[in-house]
């Protein structure tokens, strides 16, 4: 059970329609994993300190729901009600749809959903922007935490976080979470798939496993632009790779010969495109150190670059996790 799951069960726990073994699955889950080693869940401990003063919680609707003294029973209320009042917008003979889940001072977490079939952005109170993709939900506070700003998400999305060092944007998937101080990124996690995928468009990523009552010995990476990692969900192994379409990072302009070249070096020109997209290009042997390259590679993606010095070079590249080798006989006097 992911963590959104296990919120809406808790839900229906404290709303009085639990069964004895939804019951019985909260007690032992809570036990197993304690909440303050859990860095998902900061913020939902400062709203439950200060709502659950005088260890009563009261429901949506005013009734006392229980009174516990025990600390960390008070602690498991810290994950966050679900329950939205829906409403739906849609374009005149339209049949696809975008709904989202309104908020007020009875919720903790608001819900939006795109079940219309194109992507739609969205802006948190934070500024941080948030396209959600078709068919996907995310869940976050009315309100961010003093410590994070933590959202969950089911299917696919692309985050422009604004910047803030004093409190991480955190983005819980269940399987993996992605912590950021301010940056660009895509994290596609449907729940019927076998996998997660986090790709980095700017700035720099954390990703780890959400799994687990430690902290200590985590699986998880450090992602840079155009790279990406995928995590099986069964084997919990993680593949790094590079993105399919790299986009640069620094502008062309900004390199010595731009992406115009006139008998220049092979070497160099590689050392320009791995300037330019941030990739590390390993030059296996010294073959093509003789080589020099003539082209515009302007308005080329860059495995169309790649592909074109290669060519003309006598020499070829392939992909090993995030870096790219160069070997071959090189040039021909």
């Amino acid at each position: 059970m992911n963590q959104y799951d296990f919120q809406k069960t808790l839900n229906r726990y404290l709303s009085g329609q639990h069964s004895p073994e939804e019951e019985d699955f909260i007690m032992e889950y809570l036990k197993a994993n304690p909440l303050d080693e859990t860095p998902v869940f900061e913020n939902e401990k400062e709203v439950i300190g200060r709502n659950l003063k005088g260890r009563v919680l009261r429901s949506a609707f005013g009734k006392t729901l229980f009174q516990r003294s025990l600390p960390w029973l008070a602690a498991a209320a810290s994950v966050l009600l679900i329950a939205g009042t829906w409403f739906f917008i849609s374009k005149e003979s339209q049949s696809e749809t975008f709904a989202a889940a309104e908020t007020d001072n009875r919720n903790e977490l608001v819900e939006i959903r795109n079940t219309s079939g194109k992507a739609h952005p969205f802006t948190l109170e934070d500024g941080s922007v948030v396209t959600l993709k078709k068919n996907s939900s995310l869940s976050y506070p009315s309100h961010f935490g003093n410590k994070n700003r933590t959202v969950y998400l089911h299917g696919e999305a692309f985050f422009q976080i604004k910047r803030n060092t004093a409190k991480p944007f955190i983005v819980s998937t269940g399987n993996l979470v992605t912590k950021v101080l301010g940056t660009s990124f895509n994290v596609k996690s449907y729940d019927k798939s076998g996998s997660v995928e986090v790709q980095v468009k700017s700035g720099r990523v954390s990703v780890y496993e959400g799994s687990g009552n430690g902290t200590a010995n985590r699986n998880g990476v450090i992602l840079t632009p155009n790279q990406r990692i995928v995590f099986d969900k069964k084997s919990r192994k993680m593949e790094l790779s590079i993105v399919e379409n790299p986009l640069l990072v620094i502008p062309a302009a900004e390199t010595e010969h731009g992406f115009s070249f006139a008998d220049i070096p092979v070497k160099n020109v590689f050392s320009a495109l791995e300037k330019s997209y941030g990739i590390d290009i390993v030059l296996e042997n010294d073959t093509a150190d003789s080589c020099l390259f003539t082209g515009d590679l302007n308005g080329l993606t860059l495995f169309q670059q790649l592909d074109l010095i290669c060519k003309s070079a006598n020499i070829s590249y392939e992909r090993r996790g995030t870096a790219l080798f160069v070997q071959g006989a090189g040039c021909v006097d």
